[in-house]
């Protein structure tokens, strides 16, 4: 337990009164405490599971007493909310937050910090937009978008394309979008491409994705040259749309998250290319960060991220762009899936090299 005066009290108290978030209190050795990780849901992606299992182990090597609550928010950003204010009320020392909706999730900043102690927030992989938020981990993703366009472009020398966006209540679907466009609209605009599709998807759904693609491709006869897909999950929605017209491997597909469904959809043909981001290096980032707070420091950042309101002192990781040619030098070779796993389910003659 922390003692501490009463002054200090009324101190931190006129502190958050005025939005002020008070420093951390370090912890003693004997504390065991317990860090909140929010997270927007497990279903559009596979890789949130690494997220989380990555966090906790390197977590517990800097403080082994340290007890790590996850909450799946299922893409209903109240329920985030009711699940932070929870964990605030059970005395978590920080937050970790992946926000369903990167707006609406400033609420869950203002309560920690109005909070007695104030408590740190981490907006983890998705910034939270109009916010006070303490600190940002993430992966470039304008570099994503860029790179996924930039792949169009090395392998498309013209023709149509279609654009299936994330969610756009996600920040981070909106730079992936932006990284994208800064590469394609000269070239729309030159007539290079034509791109008469270009719409977000709420919740990054695979589903939608799979009807909006056999929707434009019923508009366009079939006549649809390459795919700009925002993730994995959605790109394998986009296949069995494409796969229904018999079309799957000859239209140009991108993803993102390096799943293994995506893999092995890249290994069988089917999806062009995946964008890697190595998320052990991403969870380790972010307990170092925790590690800080809880210790009563300021994190080492690299750089910063304006969200609306601040400038987020901001860790920002690079990506990798993953094909059938390199699969095994990136995504196996890191050990974030196996040649086993990869293999399972899809022909022998698709593994070979591996």
């Amino acid at each position: 337990m922390i003692v501490t005066s009463p002054m200090f009290r009324r101190c931190v108290a006129a502190a958050a009164t005025l939005g002020i978030a008070a420093t951390p209190l370090a912890l003693n050795a004997a504390d065991n405490p317990t860090v909140g990780f929010l997270m927007a849901d497990y279903t559009t992606s596979a890789r949130w599971q690494f997220d989380r299992d990555f966090f906790i182990a390197e977590l517990k090597k800097l403080d082994p007493g340290v007890n790590v609550v996850v909450d799946d928010a299922k893409t209903d950003q109240t329920r985030q909310q009711t699940q932070a204010a929870s964990l605030l009320t059970s005395g978590a020392k920080v937050l970790l937050d992946v926000p369903v909706d990167s707006t609406q999730a400033a609420a869950i900043v203002r309560a920690a910090h109005d909070n007695s102690p104030a408590v740190p927030v981490i907006a983890y992989d998705r910034l939270i937009n109009n916010s006070d938020v303490d600190a940002y981990v993430t992966f470039d993703p304008v570099a994503v978008g860029r790179q996924q366009a930039q792949y169009i472009v090395d392998h498309l020398k013209t023709g149509t394309l279609i654009s299936i966006a994330g969610a756009e209540t996600d920040n981070n679907a909106i730079e992936f979008h932006r990284g994208a466009m800064e590469v394609l609209e000269p070239l729309v605009k030159s007539g290079r491409y034509k791109l008469p599709y270009d719409h977000y998807t709420p919740n990054w759904d695979s589903n939608a994705a799979q009807a909006e693609t056999a929707s434009e491709l019923n508009n366009l006869g079939n006549k649809i040259d390459g795919i700009l897909v925002a993730n994995d999950g959605m790109a394998g929605g986009v296949v069995a749309a494409l796969r229904a017209q018999h079309l799957d491997g000859k239209v140009l597909v991108t993803g993102q998250d390096a799943t293994v469904a995506g893999l092995q959809n890249v290994l069988t043909g089917e999806q062009s290319m995946t964008v890697y981001k190595p998320i052990r290096k991403l969870a380790e980032a972010a307990a170092r960060m925790t590690d800080a707070y809880l210790k009563g420091q300021k994190p080492k950042t690299d750089t910063t991220m304006k969200n609306g309101k601040i400038d987020v002192p901001t860790v920002l990781l690079p990506v990798v762009t993953v094909t059938k040619a390199n699969i095994k030098s990136t995504v196996v070779a890191d050990g974030f899936v196996t040649k086993e796993q990869l293999c399972n389910g899809i022909p022998a003659s698709a593994c070979s090299g591996l």
